[in-house]
């Protein structure tokens, strides 16, 4: 096997790399197998870690190019270490992709959204409601990248709805908090999207995947876009899929 090298930036929150690290390491487990028999096989990977709160500020202040720019002395470090593929451990973290490309043009980066839209085409579905931080819902990084894969995502109409979404991810699934009043908000939020013509549902947000499940939304296909990335990260490191099985065909 030709072992590659991940690199995962997290920080954004640290429950995303915590479930990144545990989900990569047991995903790449079922893919190879035991080796000598004694222990599970762990992938390599090395981590790097920015300040959650830093980063925050920045989005609420919507300084796109300054988020990117933080993001980016991660990515540095990451490079620096001598990774083969990079994984953001965020959706909103994808906002340092283009910075990334630019930068390292040779690096590997698997982009959340390629992944994610993998999911989606192999149901057959090209409308889809999102969830996330505000910028993600807001933004077009995400949603133009989507579109590359011909999938239109949608998300909630009401300003109030976009900021509530933001809010309770940062008070609350950022710290790892997850109530039972905030997972009917996300779902009754779920279900207003159906009712616009969604056929799917991406939880666009690593800590969304935590507090929602299919259960919870059984009228929509559910598509946990970091599960999907771990899973497509576990896959690279494994040797069985490349960064350039899930690229968009313009790209």
């Amino acid at each position: 096997m030709d072992a590659k090298v991940i690199g995962i930036l997290s920080g954004v929150s640290y429950v995303s790399g915590v479930d990144y690290y545990k989900g990569i390491n047991e995903e790449f487990g079922s893919l190879v197998g035991t080796g000598t028999g004694l222990m599970p096989k762990n992938p390599l990977m090395t981590m790097v870690s920015v300040d959650c709160d830093a980063y925050a500020r920045l989005l609420c202040d919507k300084k796109w190019e300054a988020v990117a720019k933080y993001l980016m002395v991660g990515i540095d470090k990451l490079v620096a270490s001598g990774i083969d593929c990079i994984g953001l451990a965020s959706n909103t973290a994808h906002i340092c992709y283009p910075f990334v490309k630019e930068k390292y043009p040779d690096v590997d980066i698997l982009h959340i959204a390629d992944c994610t839209a993998r999911a989606i085409k192999s149901h057959g579905i090209t409308t889809v409601g999102l969830l996330g931080t505000e910028p993600t819902m807001r933004e077009r990084y995400l949603k133009d990248r989507l579109s590359l894969h011909g999938i239109t995502a949608i998300v909630p109409e009401s300003d109030e709805s976009l900021t509530k979404i933001f809010n309770f991810i940062m008070k609350e699934l950022g710290a790892n908090v997850f109530l039972d009043s905030t997972r009917d908000f996300f779902v009754s939020e779920a279900l207003k999207l159906q009712d616009r013509g969604c056929k799917g549902l991406i939880l666009g947000c690593t800590e969304i995947e935590l507090l929602i499940k299919q259960e919870h939304v059984p009228e929509l296909k559910v598509f946990p876009s970091a599960e999907l990335h771990i899973k497509s990260l576990a896959s690279i490191a494994a040797d069985k899929a490349s960064v350039s099985d899930f690229l968009p065909v313009e790209e």
